[in-house]
């Protein structure tokens, strides 16, 4: 089981692998448009497909002389976009990604920041009404 995870994650670690699934997320393609999206040539791209086939994520028909490719199944679809997949086509240079990136990153820890004010608030709220329900309860 945790030889499967490690699979699965490994899959992951390439740029060009995480290109192929955000696009595979909007829907399926023909292992031969890959080369065209990516930039790279037929064969490396056909390994990439290979590696994520062997890691349970892609599964592919045959239609002709094409082979369509698709996410395996929906629970792979949503742990894909629950991870941030969908959005790692490139659109900008490296340096400009990686702003990109520690945006998102600080946005969300200011995100988690409030969610994490507001809970605080919430039970501080909720205690300073308990305290007035028992003195009420006093009297």
């Amino acid at each position: 089981m945790l030889y499967n995870k490690v699979k699965f994650f490994k899959a992951l670690g390439d740029e060009t692998r995480l290109t192929i699934l955000s696009y595979l997320l909007e829907h399926s393609y023909c292992a031969c448009d890959f080369s065209s999206l990516t930039k790279k040539d037929q064969t490396t791209v056909s390994k990439h497909l290979k590696v994520l086939v062997e890691a349970d994520i892609l599964k592919y028909e045959k239609k002709g002389r094409n082979i369509i490719y698709s996410i395996k199944n929906r629970e792979i679809e949503c742990l894909l976009r629950s991870l941030g997949i969908r959005d790692v086509k490139p659109c900008c240079d490296r340096q400009q990604a990686s702003w990109l990136c520690f945006s998102v990153v600080a946005e969300n820890r200011a995100g988690n920041l409030i969610d994490e004010e507001i809970e605080d608030r919430a039970e501080s709220e909720a205690k300073d009404k308990s305290k007035v329900n028992l003195q009420a309860k006093k009297k």
